[in-house]
């Protein structure tokens, strides 16, 4: 019995000496060779959340397996929606504002063609008032010699002065250009568009009226073959050297006339004396028309 305690209490004495060697062993190599002792903490070592920044999502939905819920597709329709409505708001604006620089380019040009029909009005005056004037002279001297067989060569010119004038050619650069971009459609001022309008209406009635002239100009032409002898022009017609029917005629040359057709030749000069007065009334109110609508555009444009 003895002996069985005394071999316990050695086992027990081995035992409490390995566990002091073991403990010995630790406080010499607290770490394992292949781990690393911790470190002490420094200034930079912080935790890495602190280092990290947070990124805030427009999809509240992202931690749904990349899944899109019915108000992120709204979102993304009405962010799209918005730029392409922003880009065509954008476009229109441009194009309005283009247009309008254009309307105001064609209505300087539109003072500027005004300006020259009126000009040609003016010039074209002189002119018929001198028809006029010539076909009273002729009057006059059948008046006083209503018998008389010849004229002088002064008054054989002044006959054929009788049948002509000037022509009104009007501007039509600016017209025709509105007229081809759109029938009128860049003028956006109503009371503009329709005085330009019609003031192009009333041109082209006198463009007929000039149709009219030239035909009228025709017929007096045939009655000037009737009336004069042209026996006694012959040698200036073989001697005129310009492009003229007849230039070098003299006052003092005498040529015979055709009584027979002088009372038609006197009837359609009286004719021609009211045809040229009805085109001055017209050319008149063309002027008028045309002065209004120069002070129309300069109101409504701010032109001088």
């Amino acid at each position: 019995m003895r002996q069985t305690e005394e071999r316990i209490k050695k086992m027990s004495e081995k035992q409490n000496l390995r566990e002091e060697k073991h403990e010995k062993e630790n406080v010499n190599e607290p770490f394992p060779k292949d781990s690393q002792a911790p470190q002490p903490p420094t200034e930079n070592s912080r935790p890495a959340t602190e280092n990290m920044e947070v990124h805030h999502h427009s999809h509240p939905d992202n931690h749904l397996g990349g899944k899109k819920n019915w108000k992120s597709y709204f979102w993304e329709f009405l962010m799209l929606f918005l730029a392409v409505f922003c880009g065509f708001l954008a476009e229109y604006q441009l194009e309005h504002v283009i247009e309008h620089q254009r309307e105001k380019q064609f209505m300087q040009s539109m003072l500027k063609d005004l300006s020259a029909d009126i000009l040609t009005i003016n010039n074209g005056t002189p002119f018929r008032l001198d028809r006029i004037s010539a076909i009273d002279s002729v009057f006059i001297f059948f008046h006083e010699h209503p018998d008389a067989k010849i004229i002088s060569g002064k008054l054989f010119k002044t006959i054929r002065r009788t049948n002509w004038d000037s022509r009104f050619s009007r501007n039509t650069i600016t017209i025709n250009q509105l007229k081809n971009a759109g029938g009128m459609r860049l003028v956006r001022n109503k009371e503009v568009a329709d005085s330009i309008s019609y003031y192009d209406l009333r041109c082209e009635l006198i463009s007929v009226y000039y149709d009219f002239y030239n035909i009228n100009a025709q017929v007096g032409t045939r009655q000037f073959e009737k009336l004069f002898t042209a026996v006694d022009l012959l040698p200036l017609y073989i001697a005129n050297p310009t492009g003229a029917i007849v230039s070098n005629i003299p006052d003092s040359l005498i040529i015979r006339i055709n009584t027979g057709e002088l009372n038609e030749q006197l009837n359609f000069m009286m004719q021609e004396k009211a045809y040229t007065r009805q085109a001055m009334d017209r050319y008149d109110d063309l002027k008028r028309r045309a002065e209004r609508l120069m002070e129309l555009i300069k109101k409504e444009y701010h032109l001088e």
